[in-house]
């Protein structure tokens, strides 16, 4: 397995993205998508809005707009085709390149139930009740295979983005943890994910480095499987201070395997979770759980900012109560979600805003807590028109609370929904609803617009050993989404080389694998949920193992039309420095006087009388020179 594995989100140019509500919806509408109330599987390759479906649990929708389906009691994975081909998904009933008709349905995982191994077709294998279904930033459709106590993935990329498994053909499915049927229970962290017991695993969904995070609903615990190579945040049971990880082993990341409530504000893997059935990771990495018998949402703080709860404290690896008081009843909306009564929440999922959302299951509703300080577009419960909010409140979004079905083409919030499971939103913020017990999906167009970001700004580079670290600065428009990563590539000459996948957050990474004495220079492009958006101008260029820029340099004036400079050496960078050179420059733009020389101080001779100057230094080595230091402050001769 690669110790660095480069992410590569599979991302539909927009023109070929297709919403999959009727184009009569209206914004705040409700549309069934698939299924017609009636329990059972009828085949596939026809309209999916005249297939049956059978009580489905989860759900997600691709780069491209493509629904996938958690077909629980038809123990399989259906998509809906959105976009006009298909992206590499296998196909029931086709063994080689795959077409499909936009909006048909098809199988792309499972044949009946039971469990018949791994490293076979997918359409072939056999899955057992499978709760959930996410999508990785390569396009692989992970499954919550939950009657079979495992997660599974199908391959749909050509490589394996760092799942635990030897083999790897496009096609076929694999185990990536659990190692079921008929073991169940907990058998410890720190091991390989497909060695460890899961019990009941209800939901799936990729944190923002591409690992997969699981609720282990029988267990009471949130756990993540090592695909990135370094940890990108979590604190890990038995872990007190910065915790490292191995690829492929299994992790506890919240929840200490007994089911019951102890309170909040302390360590998330000291916290006690009750059946926890959903998880979702925002923008920023915090971790969200459906605690569904304890009737409550809750976060794992994971970045140090709070993004904007009424929380006094936030501590990095702590868990708080974002919505529910415990109580299993219905209190109204438009006040404090933590003060507000929820009911088996079994799933919630993170919007383009940041605000989460929660399958209020047995209250028959989905629900948002307002994090943004304005309503993307979401109809609300009591507003008949553009409805406001305030922060920090929670509101329906859609259902009315009658477990039924009363029709669609009305408002979400009019709609009768029966024990809703999943729920996801798209890359335009649509929210898609598992209507379980109606047999049915659904989708609600909340009517906006998002575009890819704008460009990041003052993107440089400089050398480390046999490394290049690129610096950035975030843009300055997101595309009315959060950025969810960005993208990263080294150009030798003018030929681009394989990119880099970086998590939202960072300002900056180190790129390896680069030649020594080879220069490089670096583009960065933003990506949030409509794609990535156009790559920055080129760094500056680097030479691999060139020394680092010196620093402290400065200029003094010793007559003569002379300035002195001196500076502080930097690190070479696995080679000894042979040599520097000072460069001083007018501030009329007129000529430079350059000195090189072995040590510091170097002496620029030569320069205008009455004329500003500052001074830059390099240093050289075997394998190049390096970047220019920081100007000296301005000397007048």
């Amino acid at each position: 397995m690669a110790a660095i594995v480069a992410i590569v989100a599979l991302v539909a140019p927009a023109a070929i993205v297709t919403r999959a509500q009727p184009a009569a919806a209206a914004p705040g509408d409700i549309s069934t998508i698939a299924g017609t109330g009636m329990p059972g599987e009828n085949g596939d390759g026809i309209p999916a809005v005249t297939a049956t479906v059978d009580e489905p649990q989860g759900i997600a929708v691709d780069a491209h707009g493509n629904t996938l389906i958690a077909d629980t009691d038809n123990n399989r994975v259906r998509v809906i085709a959105a976009s006009p081909a298909n992206p590499g998904y296998p196909l029931a009933g086709c063994a080689a390149t795959c077409t499909w008709t936009v909006g048909d349905i098809y199988i792309i995982a499972g044949d009946g139930t039971g469990y018949n191994g791994d490293g076979i077709p997918a359409t072939s294998a056999e899955l057992n009740s499978p709760t959930d279904v996410a999508v990785d930033a390569f396009g692989n459709p992970l499954i919550a295979d939950a009657g079979n106590e495992r997660i599974r993935v199908v391959a749909v990329s050509t490589t394996n983005p760092g799942y635990p498994t030897g083999r790897w053909t496009v096609g076929d499915i694999y185990t990536v943890a659990g190692n079921g049927p008929g073991n169940v229970h907990y058998n410890g962290d720190g091991m390989y994910a497909t060695d460890a017991q899961l019990f009941d695993p209800e939901r799936i969904t990729v944190d923002t480095d591409g690992n997969p995070l699981i609720a282990d609903t029988g267990n009471s615990r949130v756990r993540v499987v090592a695909v990135s190579a370094s940890n990108p945040g979590y604190q890990l049971a038995g872990c007190t201070g910065p915790c490292t990880w191995s690829l492929g082993n299994i992790y506890t990341v919240a929840g200490d395997g007994t089911a019951g409530y102890n309170g909040d504000g302390i360590p998330a893997t000291g916290a006690e979770l009750n059946a926890p059935a959903g998880v979702a990771v925002d923008s920023a990495g915090n971790v969200y759980i459906a605690d569904t018998s304890n009737h409550r949402v809750r976060v794992v703080a994971v970045s140090p900012t709070n993004p904007g709860y009424p929380i006094a404290s936030w501590t990095v690896g702590d868990i708080y109560t974002v919505a529910g008081d415990g109580i299993p009843s219905y209190t109204q909306d438009g006040v404090p979600a933590a003060a507000v009564e929820l009911d088996a929440p079994q799933d919630v999922a993170v919007d383009l805003h940041g605000n989460p959302l929660i399958a209020d299951t047995d209250n028959s509703r989905v629900r948002v807590i307002a994090l943004s300080t304005s309503n993307p577009g979401y109809p609300l419960a009591g507003c008949a028109g553009p409805c406001s909010w305030t922060v920090g409140d929670i509101y329906t979004v859609a259902g009315d609370g009658t477990s039924s079905y009363n029709g669609d083409s009305v408002v979400a919030t009019d709609a009768q929904l029966n024990l809703p499971g999943g729920i996801t939103v798209d890359r335009h913020g649509n929210l898609y609803i598992a209507d379980s017990f109606n047999s049915r999906v659904r989708a609600v167009d909340i009517g906006i617009a998002v575009s890819a970001p704008c460009v990041p700004k003052t993107v440089s580079a400089a050398p480390k050993q046999a490394q290049a670290v690129v610096h950035w600065r975030a843009p300055s428009c997101n595309g009315g989404s959060a950025i969810t990563r960005y993208h990263v590539t080294p150009y030798l000459r003018s030929s681009a080389l394989p990119t880099r996948t970086v998590a939202a957050h960072a300002t900056s990474t180190v790129i390896s694998g680069l030649a020594l004495a080879k220069t490089y220079r670096f583009k960065v492009a933003a990506g949030n949920v409509a794609g990535f958006g156009p790559s920055s101008p080129f760094s500056n260029a680097v030479t691999i193992g060139a020394p680092d820029a010196p620093t402290a340099v400065k200029a003094v004036n010793v007559g003569a039309g002379s300035l002195k400079i001196t500076f502080s050496a930097p690190a070479n960078n696995g080679a000894p420095i042979t040599g520097y050179t000072a460069t001083c420059a007018p501030s009329n733009h007129g000529a430079k006087r350059t000195k090189t020389g072995a040590l510091s101080p170097l002496t620029v001779t030569g320069l205008t009388a009455h004329t500003r100057y500052t001074c830059t230094v390099t240093a050289a080595n075997r394998r190049g020179t390096g970047p220019v230091s920081a100007p000296s402050a301005p000397v007048t001769t």
